[in-house]
């Protein structure tokens, strides 16, 4: 087996549950750590992609090296990478932490099934939590790349999550099934801005913009001229239009993720109606097939319970 340098294997880990395929088209599950304390213990994601085979080590650098940048990551809003890895059959394994809840994809799409909007609160309490883990990612020279709604994770008290840091080099890599003769078709990976560049720090930033506007306007296709963004932007009060054109439009973009997480905070304070954490997470709570725990949720806390007593030297969960 082929281990990338910068650890020498994976975390150990027991198979809890299934959770089905991801946006890149990975397998992913969810485990339970075998090498912390019981009390300590919480479960993790395994993320499992098929990479196209033969790679080239020049090609497959700047994914190995993203991943390798964004393992030190700590902040309560990024979802820690605790290992990844590279076998002899181009399977690229990564480990990260389980966070509860349900994505801002999925929470849009309750929202508009039945036929409301999030309030504005929500939309600034979301993005002012996201622009503070960039922040704190920028200061560390890392970017995301690819701050989507399906990577926004919001928990059952409030809590948003940012994850998949260091996975942006992935999507040219991967293995796409076109035809018997083709089986692998890969991208070739183009120039990038140096890391942790402000061009890069822009376009994080443009990308929580975008997942900001949809969630605010209802819209699934964000436009990206002037006259599409304020149509979109119509019935939103000024004080968070004000911040979302800016993001959106002014070519030179936010000027810092801190700045962005200030003004929608500001907004919050004084420019939209707000009742406070707790009425969010009931405004959450309330959409449909919502609740404070998942089925997922519950599973883990069984889990959690039926682990606390037994060694860590067994490797095996009861079943």
């Amino acid at each position: 087996m082929s281990v990338l340098p910068f650890a020498s294997r994976l975390p150990a880990f027991a198979p809890l549950h299934p959770l089905g395929r991801g946006p890149l088209g990975e397998w992913v599950s969810l485990v339970w750590p075998l090498e912390q304390d019981a009390v300590d213990a919480r479960p993790l994601v395994v993320k499992t992609f098929l990479l196209a085979s033969g790679l080239a080590p020049e090609t497959r650098r700047p994914l190995e090296e993203a991943l390798t940048r964004a393992v030190p990551l700590r902040h309560p809003g990024i979802a820690r990478l605790h290992g990844f890895q590279v076998d002899v059959r181009d399977t690229l394994t990564v480990v990260s932490d389980y966070v509860p809840g349900c994505s801002l994809a999925t929470a849009r799409r309750r929202v508009l099934g039945r036929g409301g909007r999030p309030s504005e609160a929500f939309v600034c309490h979301v993005g002012a939590e996201v622009a503070g883990a960039l922040q704190a990612a920028h200061g560390a020279r890392v970017v995301h790349g690819d701050v989507h709604a399906h990577r926004i994770r919001v928990g059952p008290r409030g809590e948003v999550t940012l994850t998949d840091f260091g996975l942006r080099p992935a999507r040219p890599l991967l293995r796409r099934f076109m035809s018997p003769s083709r089986p692998d078709v890969v991208e070739l990976p183009v120039r990038e801005d140096a890391v942790g560049s402000s061009v890069e720090t822009r376009e994080d930033l443009r990308a929580l913009g975008r997942v900001l506007l949809a969630l605010v306007s209802g819209n699934t296709v964000v436009p990206e001229d002037a006259a599409g963004v304020d149509a979109a932007l119509g019935g939103v009060s000024p004080a968070l239009r004000d911040v979302l054109r800016g993001v959106l439009l002014d070519a030179r973009g936010a000027d810092s993720a801190a700045g962005l997480q200030a003004a929608l905070r500001d907004c919050m304070g004084n420019g939209v109606e707000c009742h406070g954490q707790d009425a969010m997470v009931r405004e959450l709570a309330a959409l449909p097939g919502s609740g404070p725990l998942s089925p997922v949720d519950v599973y883990v806390g069984a889990a959690s319970v039926m682990t606390a007593s037994v060694s860590v030297r067994g490797r095996t969960l009861p079943s």
